[in-house]
């Protein structure tokens, strides 16, 4: 579980130690998160969006990663991954039976063109 800090005293020493400072801005409620990852602990520090930009430039912090700033992969949504499931499975087993009636009457026509060579 992270520890969350109530002052802007301790995340300035904790930041110190620090090996990632992270930024979670969110959208809804205008605040921010300042997330500080040591060895042993994630320490959070929450604080309005306007004051972000001036705390990081304050802290210490060997990596600052701002989350908001990355582009997230494009990922699809469940529903399209499942009709594509949905599609390559009726695409095998339609596949699969054709396939076994070709190789069965393939198999027919070798032996009915075998046994009208015996007879003549």
């Amino acid at each position: 579980m992270p520890i969350q800090l109530q002052s802007l005293e301790e995340l300035e020493k904790i930041a110190q130690k620090g090996i990632e400072c992270r930024v979670k801005r969110n959208k809804k409620d205008g605040k921010a998160k300042i997330k500080v990852r040591t060895n042993k602990y994630l320490y959070t520090y929450i604080v309005d969006k306007d004051k972000v930009d001036e705390i990081l430039t304050k802290l210490n912090c060997k990596n600052v990663v701002d989350l908001d700033k990355q582009k997230p992969k494009a990922e699809k949504p469940k529903k399209q991954k499942k009709e594509e499931k949905k599609e390559e499975t009726s695409e095998k087993t339609s596949e699969e039976p054709n396939q076994k009636q070709a190789e069965v009457q393939k198999e027919k026509l070798e032996s009915n063109q075998e046994s009208g060579n015996k007879e003549s």
